[in-house]
């Protein structure tokens, strides 16, 4: 992957990764985390942007970096990236404060850090007023979870026609809409239903909860073919 840094970590011989089938054992684990220099422009990239937009309100000055962030830090979380997420929050909240003191330099900085940042959940992040009917806080890299790779499987083809296999690998096959393959891959593959692993020739349903759409907000994915209709074919006839 482009941006990363890949470095080999020797540990001992039962935590070492394996070689080539799964037979013998390397002496050390390959890991991989965002490169050095790329977290430096990341930042000077965000650096500039708020330099743009230092006299704005708040809110104008969160709204533009939060997508920034969001897709720097999903591209970054298959590898090791919690420390260097960790840091490039740590940072900019330096440079918040600063531009907090800059707008009001009588206050106390006590005064600042309530006035610019509000609480949400367990965190507290810089973030427009909660009475604000646009409120909006300013997204952090260690809120994106770590994600591992997974290797493809040996016999899979993008265009082999295995679209449940590649919707629920990468969300978007060639042949697949992409609403239902976000759930597809939001359901790992899975009738959410019947919990059994949908086939090529299923035909997909997707079903409100409460049976309204309007007034839910979740969705379920069924398959209307194969073993998950037969299920309910039974269950039916009970």
């Amino acid at each position: 992957m482009l941006g990363c840094a890949l470095r080999q970590y020797r540990v001992s011989t039962y935590q070492a990764g394996q070689g080539p089938g799964g037979h013998g054992r390397l002496g050390c684990n390959t890991l991989s985390k965002p490169a050095k220099v790329k977290g430096q422009d990341h930042l000077a990239a965000l650096g500039r942007r708020r330099k743009r937009g230092q006299a704005r309100p708040q809110g104008q000055l969160l709204r533009p970096r939060n997508p920034i962030m969001r897709g720097w830090a999903n591209y970054s979380r298959v590898g090791v990236s919690h420390a260097v997420y960790e840091r490039l929050d740590h940072l900019p909240w330096i440079t918040r404060r600063h531009w907090a003191r800059w707008r009001h330099p009588r206050p106390s900085t006590a005064w600042a850090i309530r006035r610019y940042w509000h609480r949400v959940g367990t965190r507290l992040p810089f973030a427009t007023s909660a009475t604000d009917p646009a409120a909006v806080p300013l997204l952090a890299h260690s809120e994106v979870p770590m994600t591992r790779h997974v290797q493809v499987q040996g016999n899979r083809r993008p265009y082999e026609g295995a679209w449940v296999y590649w919707s629920t690998r990468q969300g978007r096959p060639p042949n697949v809409g992409a609403r239902l393959a976000r759930w597809r891959k939001r359901h790992h593959g899975r009738c959410r239903r019947w919990g059994l692993f949908c086939q090529h020739d299923d035909r997909m349903e997707m079903d409100h909860v409460n049976g309204h759409h309007r007034e839910s907000r979740s969705v379920t994915l069924q398959a209307l073919h194969g073993p998950c209709h037969d299920a309910k074919t039974r269950e039916q006839g009970d």
